[in-house]
């Protein structure tokens, strides 16, 4: 390989070329290719965090579906749990079921005396005292048909008296009612 010997002037318009490509390297990279390489990679996070955002979104609106059955679903069971646990203490609507019963039931309601309430952690016991009279069976029949109402009845201190001539008898007992109170 042969030597290429260059003068003195060559030699510094050699170094100058050198030191004017290096200065115009060195400024190209810190003027031009890094701010737009820093913004390229900016843009880029930015991408991916719309893109995150878009894909979040994108789940949850497909479960918005599935969401509202729910919804609809635990109304249902909010109206039912009610129905069972009332909020309110609704004394008519015990008496029009209590008569009921005893119609459907061939009972005679003798008495029906709202009680006292007994306060609970999260419903409220309401008691009333009732009397009723009727055949043994009919009365038993009377009290299963308050254990499947649909609102919760709890039937306590049942007393009974000697059946009559008639075959009839009467008993006393307390009916519980509860009163949800949230």
């Amino acid at each position: 390989m042969a030597k290429i010997k260059l003068t003195k002037e060559q030699q510094k318009y050699a170094a100058l070329g050198v030191l004017l490509l290096g200065g115009f390297g060195y400024s190209y990279f810190m003027f031009f290719w890094s701010p737009v390489s820093q913004r390229i990679a900016d843009t880029k996070k930015k991408t991916e965090e719309v893109e995150a955002k878009i894909e979040k979104a994108t789940r949850q609106a497909a479960r918005l579906p599935r969401l509202e059955a729910e919804l609809v679903e635990l109304s249902q069971k909010a109206v039912e749990a009610e129905r069972r646990l009332p909020k309110n203490k609704s004394v008519p609507d015990i008496l029009v079921t209590l008569s009921g019963l005893a119609d459907k039931h061939h009972v005679s309601l003798l008495s029906f005396t709202p009680g006292g309430q007994t306060d609970k952690p999260f419903f409220i016991e309401l008691s009333y005292p009732i009397s009723v009279r009727g055949s043994y069976h009919n009365i038993g029949r009377f009290l299963a048909g308050l254990a499947l109402e649909e609102r919760i009845f709890n039937v306590q201190n049942v007393v009974y008296a000697e059946p009559g001539p008639d075959g009839q008898m009467q008993i006393s007992f307390t009916l519980i009612s509860y009163q949800y109170k949230g």
